[in-house]
């Protein structure tokens, strides 16, 4: 059964920056109605503007999607709100560059409470909606970072990792149900990423980025074909994501010879002494 998208409701997280935006006009351009979820609240106002200018507003939600009382909130405002909803798309993100021995444990925390554990605590509090009417789509928004080594960003790759198995798993579990899951992995992505923020001086020429613009349309696509897993990623990319998945050994021994650790690595400390944070919410 195809799935609804004319006047379901759905919920985006990390709706006020990245490619969150660029998700919220492709959604919204689809005919759902939207619950945009940010912490910054001046960011989730202008999202709300440009899905407003389309004709209709969004529902807007402050909220931070580590906090269990949010979660919850956010859940019960868009059943109150909007109705149940028939989409979860799952991008909110903190990226937190830097050597693993210089993060603080609260720095740790904040990656995994956002990335993956806020991911999973929000599925399941709509997914019994879901359930219910016997429809439904949960989008989680992965990573290339979380299939291949990814030094300097190991935090963040281990949530990711944690993402594609939490995929997997629930998809295998709610096969029949009617409710769809799926994982979309980016590569870099230009202008509005974390990789727009990073020096262009000593990048890799292999190191490739691609638009949001693809990232939301592969959001869209996999939820109207019911694909569990698509990673938009230039060619040479995907088949690093391959080699990856036959020995990560070899996927790391390439990346070392085309520059790729080391310009992990400058930017890591170049961070460390910009920023005590080293944070980069998406």
């Amino acid at each position: 059964m195809s799935f609804p998208f004319a006047d379901s409701v759905a919920i985006l997280t990390g709706a006020s920056r990245g490619i969150g935006p660029i998700i919220a006009e492709r959604l919204a351009a689809a005919g759902l109605r939207l619950a945009l979820v940010a912490r910054d609240p001046e960011g989730l106002r202008q999202t709300a503007g440009r899905i407003a200018a389309t004709g209709r507003a969004p529902l807007v939600i402050q909220a931070d999607i580590g906090d269990e009382a949010d979660q919850i909130r956010i859940a019960d405002t868009v059943r109150t709100r909007l109705g149940p909803p028939a989409l979860l798309v799952n991008n909110a993100a903190i990226e937190r560059i830097g050597r693993f021995q210089d993060l603080t444990t609260a720095q740790i925390k904040d990656v995994l409470l956002t990335n993956l554990l806020g991911a999973q605590i929000l599925t399941r509090l709509v997914l019994p909606g879901m359930l219910a009417e016997g429809r439904g789509h949960i989008v989680n928004i992965g990573s290339v970072a979380g299939r291949i080594p990814y030094p300097y960003g190991t935090v963040n790759s281990a949530a990711k990792q944690g993402l594609t198995g939490f995929t997997w798993s629930l998809w295998a579990e709610l096969r029949g149900t009617g409710v769809g899951v799926s994982v979309v992995h980016p590569t870099l992505v230009g202008r509005v990423g974390i990789a727009a923020r990073w020096p262009s001086a000593g990048r890799p020429p292999l190191l490739r980025q691609v638009s949001a613009e693809r990232v939301a349309q592969a959001v869209v696509d996999c939820v109207r074909k019911d694909r569990v897993e698509v990673t938009v990623a230039p060619a040479t990319e995907r088949i690093a994501d391959v080699v990856s998945a036959v020995s990560p050994r070899l996927a790391a021994w390439g990346a070392r010879r085309i520059g790729l650790y080391r310009y992990l690595r400058d930017i890591a400390l170049a961070t460390d002494a910009a920023s005590p944070t080293g944070g980069y919410p998406r």
